[in-house]
């Protein structure tokens, strides 16, 4: 009934009226289908954010765990072949706290950079810390080295301070540490014993100097 009364009213106003109306209802229509639109788009741009987002989240998880299993198994390699080399490092390993590993790469053109990536291990508990390393100077000469450094830890302080507060190693920087020629040698040297295995075997000395070594944050978040 109410609808009958609607349409006959409608009808019965003036032709000027009717069209006006009928702009009204055609505009709220539009209006509305707009907003549907509208809407619809903005659902469907969040869902493809979000997916997007989870994506990437999914393969920095992947990039992670690829980059931690290369970094143990370059540490487990590197430690084999230093206890081939030299028995006393086999033995200040058993005697240490903890150990870290690095895998370096170093280019000289008149300035030296390096970079690197490596892990610290306590020996007791297993526990892993991912780390980073970089250095800088100033060097006559140009080329590359590849190589992998060893550091063991005789202390829980030593290695906690090596891990937790990172290690900054300015001017002088060369450490001692072993080649087939000094292995009856190999000790501790204020609690630390570092070892560089270069293509040539094990050097007498490991050139450290400018040289920082500090926590990976991203291979270390879980």
């Amino acid at each position: 009934m109410r609808a009958t009364i609607v349409a006959v009213l409608f009808l019965a106003m003036p032709l000027p009226a009717s069209a006006g109306m009928w702009d009204t209802i055609k505009k709220g229509a539009s209006d509305t289908a707009r907003a549907v639109g509208d809407a619809a788009t903005d659902g469907a741009g969040a869902v493809g954010n979000a997916a997007s987002d989870g994506a990437e989240a999914v393969a920095d998880a992947a990039s992670s765990d690829t980059s931690r299993t290369e970094i143990d198994a370059m540490a487990s390699r590197t430690l084999k072949e230093l206890f081939t080399r030299s028995a006393p490092a086999k033995r200040l390993y058993d005697e240490s706290f903890g150990y870290a590993v690095f895998d370096t790469r170093k280019m000289s053109f008149m300035i030296t950079t390096g970079f690197g990536a490596g892990i610290a291990v306590e020996r007791a508990t297993g526990a892993r810390t991912y780390m980073k390393m970089a250095s800088g100077g100033v060097n006559v000469g140009m080329g590359a080295q590849w190589y992998q450094v060893v550091f063991l830890f005789q202390s829980k302080s030593k290695f906690r301070r090596f891990v937790d507060e990172g290690w900054d190693v300015g001017g002088g920087g060369s450490v001692v540490a072993a080649d087939e020629g000094a292995n009856l040698g190999a000790t501790f040297k204020h609690g630390i014993a570092v070892f560089q295995i270069t293509e040539k075997g094990l050097m007498l000395a490991a050139d450290l100097t400018g040289t920082k070594y500090w926590k990976n944050d991203a291979l270390n978040a879980r």
